[in-house]
């Protein structure tokens, strides 16, 4: 009696396992063949609400210019005047830099001028020196008067002689650097000086102080180095994209933190040959007037250099999209339509930029919502591939009915279902059919 429960029971059980076994199949096979079909996707064009896309064109409808704010301006032919602006440094004007020399040998007793900063006027006395030249030059001359005067009744040789030997001893003064006023003094009062005065060839600010008290000099030995601040240079560095606007001659306006609102002006005078391989720059040097001494050398000032451009086609920059290996504007055919277009530009100043080529006169371009525009082809070329990456064709929603006479194996309960051709999402490479 328990041996034919058990039979029974399990023959229950088997029934009801190829019950559930068959719904399931069933299920599965209504889900796949009823599942609705993918339609084919049209390649040729893309189009979204108020929007057409057809390769570079772009067609939009009011509403839809209206809500990316389409604006639009005629490319014209216009001068632009484009400003560079630079920091620089002011330094020395080496042109008007200079050395004080000794012009005889001798020891210093005295310095007049004692520290860097100050200024000498040219002729101006520095230093008292005690040099036998500078005595045996005058006794020299004192001699020449005295036989100048008591041969005057000789011959006409040796009166030649004693003028010539005369202008001789007044010549040596004069090449030590003595002025004829000291020389004509000497002449009245036929007494030589114990010291030499030294007298600053040259004029301008002291830079260097070369000597003390009590110091040997030779002739030729720098004394002081002076320089001439009344003018000033200034540098100025140039990237590469400005080097090609900036010449010899052009004004400059330079600004310096140290006088708010107050503009210095000069002019460049050289551009260094040489670009400067760490920094990718060119020195430019500017001459600037400094009569009342404000541009102190090592000051930091900004400047501008005012580059006048060419007249040439122009277009407003937000027109323009660089891509970094295109560039490109968009250029409008009636209201609705809008044609991409590559173009060569020029330097960009007063917010416009030189077109060379690709525009004529009278084209309108897109200033404003051209990366929206461009956008929208991106989405024409790309947006309707996603998802389809190889598949042919003739794909569609209901899978492939079997071929007469075949056989097609029973789904498995519980087993994924297989991939369809229809479904796009994972798969690259598998054919519609």
């Amino acid at each position: 009696m328990i041996e034919t429960l058990r039979t029974k029971k399990g023959m229950i059980i088997g029934v009801a396992a190829g019950i559930l076994a068959a719904g399931a199949a069933a299920g599965y096979y209504m889900y796949v063949h009823n599942k609705p079909a993918v339609s084919a996707v049209d390649h040729s064009a893309h189009q979204t609400a108020g929007a057409a896309v057809a390769g570079d064109t772009v067609r939009l409808d009011a509403q839809a210019r209206q809500l990316a704010g389409v604006q639009t301006a005629q490319v014209v032919a216009r001068q632009l005047n484009k400003e560079i602006k630079t920091t620089g440094k002011v330094a020395l004007n080496e042109s008007s830099r200079a050395y004080i020399t000794s012009r005889v040998e001798g020891r210093v007793d005295e310095l007049y001028v004692t520290a860097e900063g100050d200024y000498i006027a040219p002729g101006q006395a520095i230093a008292a020196v005690y040099s036998p030249t500078y005595i045996a030059a005058q006794e020299e001359y004192i001699l020449a008067l005295d036989s100048v005067q008591k041969l005057r009744g000789a011959g006409k040789d040796v009166v030649q002689i004693n003028n010539r030997l005369l202008d001789a001893a007044r010549r040596k003064l004069q090449l030590l650097g003595i002025p004829d006023g000291d020389i004509a003094h000497l002449e009245h009062t036929r007494q030589s000086n114990t010291y030499m005065t030294v007298r600053a060839q040259f004029g301008g600010t002291v830079m260097e102080k070369l000597l003390l008290p009590g110091a040997y000099i030779m002739p030729g030995e720098k004394l002081y180095t002076l320089s001439d601040l009344s003018t000033v240079w200034m540098y100025a560095d140039l990237y590469e994209k400005d080097i090609a606007g900036v010449q010899v001659g052009q004004e400059v306006s330079v600004t310096s933190n140290a006088y708010p609102g107050e503009t210095f002006s000069g002019r460049v005078t050289f551009i260094n040959p040489v670009l400067d391989d760490a920094t990718r720059t060119v020195k430019v040097r500017v001459e600037m007037d400094n009569p009342a001494g404000k541009l102190k050398p090592n000051l930091f000032v900004n400047a501008v250099i005012n580059v006048p451009l060419p007249e040439s086609l122009v277009i407003p920059v937000s027109s323009l999209l660089d891509t970094g290996t295109r560039k490109i504007v968009y250029v409008t055919q009636g209201k609705d339509t809008f044609v991409k277009r590559d173009i060569v530009t020029g330097q960009e100043a007063d917010g416009y930029i030189q077109v060379l080529s690709g525009l004529s006169p009278g084209d309108t371009v897109v200033t404003a919502a051209a990366f929206l525009i461009d956008s929208q082809t991106q989405l024409g070329q790309f947006g309707s591939h996603a998802g389809h990456g190889g598949h042919s064709g003739a794909s569609s929603g209901a899978a492939p009915a079997p071929a007469a006479g075949t056989q097609t194996a029973p789904a498995i309960p519980g087993a994924p279902p297989a991939a369809s051709g229809a479904e796009h999402s994972g798969h690259t490479g598998h054919t519609g059919q």
